[in-house]
């Protein structure tokens, strides 16, 4: 009797555990196909590592760019596909270094003063472990495209 609960509760685990990981599924193909979309929207420019950006404001053509040894300040916004928005500041300062791979490849085409946006797919953002506790202000799924909109405010 004791082995047929433990069997039971052990099913019980892997069907929902396996359900979870197929809405992980869905929201990766829904992140797919939403970068599909958006590459084919005007003045959207893909990069070799799959990262989409788009170019709001130049900055000032003889202004610093930042490489992954500076000291960035921005004001950004982030948010999901969905809208939800996952963070905001209007002044952080941050080593190039520390962000994650495709917000450092976007940071890196801009120069100062200059106004981006960038749409990050998974694999060069938090991948497929997400960030964050679920439930939380601050959750970013597994699988998730960010977007976000960044003004290059000071290059150190």
């Amino acid at each position: 009797m004791k082995t047929i609960k433990i069997l039971s509760l052990l099913f019980v685990v892997l069907l929902v555990s396996s359900c979870k990981q197929n809405d992980w599924l869905d929201w990766k193909a829904q992140n797919e196909l939403w970068l599909v979309q958006n590459a084919q929207r005007d003045s959207i420019q893909t990069s070799p590592t799959g990262l989409q950006y788009k170019c709001i404001y130049a900055g000032y053509d003889k202004s610093a760019r930042p490489d992954d040894t500076k000291v960035v300040t921005i004001k950004y916004s982030g948010k999901l596909i969905n809208g939800y928005q996952f963070d905001a500041a209007d002044s952080y300062m941050g080593y190039v270094s520390d962000f994650v791979p495709g917000f450092r490849e976007g940071l890196k085409k801009m120069r100062e003063f200059g106004i981006y946006e960038f749409y990050i797919p998974y694999n060069l953002g938090y991948g497929i472990n997400g960030s964050g506790t679920e439930g939380t202000s601050s959750h970013i799924p597994p699988y998730s495209t960010l977007i976000f909109r960044v003004e290059l405010q000071g290059v150190n």
